[in-house]
């Protein structure tokens, strides 16, 4: 209770009295019967007026809570639709990198490829002239280096993706999973008897997995006996 409405309360509660102790000694001069009634009349206004002004703040207090509240609310919500912003972009900057990543790692297999073909020609007992030039160990460092070097940028935008929580989906020898991976072709034969059915045995394109989900799914053939 305020002390304002305290001591009209108390004021109040002493006017009765007041009656009560006039009426049973002698009647109130004619005098003071308007100054006592014009009193009463006060008090009573003011407690009407305390009780309403306590009830509006408090009404407003609660009011204010609950646009703290609701503040609180969309704050966060604000957060979360930032935060899932931020992924959606860091995932397409992500996607982006993969077409890189994926014609390194073909230009490196064709590299391999092709310096089984030179090791091979180098081997010859005869070789012409133009495959002297071809196969000489200038021509093999020269094509070695540049291996390298796209081994290189592969680790480095590997370790982009990595940063990013991208991890490569493992297929080869690993059962098939169509959460994980997407079949675009089957053997019905393999070399190994002991692989089981529904193994993977080779994959056409990597593919790429975050904590939230797949990035892209890794494209393998499928070993399925008839």
């Amino acid at each position: 209770m305020s002390e304002r409405r305290q001591v009209w309360t108390t004021l109040a509660t002493l006017l009765q009295r007041l009656e009560r102790e006039e009426t049973a000694v002698s009647p109130p001069s004619p005098d003071l019967t308007p100054i006592t009634e014009e009193l009463r009349k006060l008090g009573k206004t003011q407690f009407k007026t305390n009780t309403l002004t306590e009830n509006q703040l408090a009404a407003v207090q609660t009011t204010l809570t609950q646009l703290e509240h609701s503040q609180a609310e969309q704050a966060a919500l604000l957060d979360m639709v930032r935060q899932a912003q931020t992924a959606q972009a860091n995932q397409r900057l992500l996607l982006a990198v993969l077409p890189a990543l994926d014609g390194l790692e073909q230009a490196i297999a064709s590299g391999k490829h092709y310096l089984q073909q030179r090791d091979k020609a180098a081997r010859l007992p005869h070789p012409t002239p133009q495959q002297a030039q071809l196969v000489s160990p200038a021509d093999r460092a020269m094509l070695a280096g540049w291996l390298d070097g796209l081994r290189l940028v592969q680790e480095r935008l590997l370790a982009v993706l990595e940063a990013g929580g991208v991890r490569r989906i493992e297929a080869v020898k690993r059962p098939f999973d169509p959460f994980l991976h997407k079949a675009v072709g089957v053997v019905t034969t393999v070399d190994d008897d002991t692989i089981p059915p529904n193994t993977i045995v080779s994959e056409e394109w990597p593919g790429y997995q975050t904590e939230t989900g797949v990035l892209r799914f890794a494209e393998v053939i499928v070993y399925k006996p008839e």
